[in-house]
């Protein structure tokens, strides 16, 4: 058999470590290989967040009152809908003069065979 190393008795925590090294991990070998193609990868699109999307075009023209009282009349209609029993469904938007009219339509499912 082979000679065993006696442990050293009261050494420093700097002392104990000083002539070991870590074996790298699985994952630190994956992250390491993927660093490269992470390089060559096409960008992510950059999400908003809610006050980011609030500042659409629309914001030029409407006050924020005027988009918070459409905001909930949406929710609103979305609900009673819902209510109804209606699920999917499709928000079609159109002009009748000066006036804008937001109608909804059922959207029939196609069962796939």
């Amino acid at each position: 058999m082979g000679k065993t190393q006696k442990i050293p008795r009261n050494l420093s925590d700097k002392d104990m470590f000083k002539d070991w090294k870590e074996e790298p991990t699985i994952e630190e070998t994956m992250l390491k290989s993927a660093e490269p193609q992470k390089a060559l990868a096409r960008p992510q699109a950059r999400r908003t967040n809610a006050s980011e999307q609030r500042e659409g075009a629309y914001s030029t023209y409407l006050s924020q009152d005027a988009i918070d009282t459409m905001e909930k009349l949406l929710l609103e209609i979305k609900l009673d809908l819902f209510r109804q029993g209606v699920l999917d469904y499709r928000i079609n938007v159109r002009r009748d003069g000066n006036t804008i009219l937001l109608e909804h339509q059922t959207v029939e499912k196609t069962i796939k065979k």
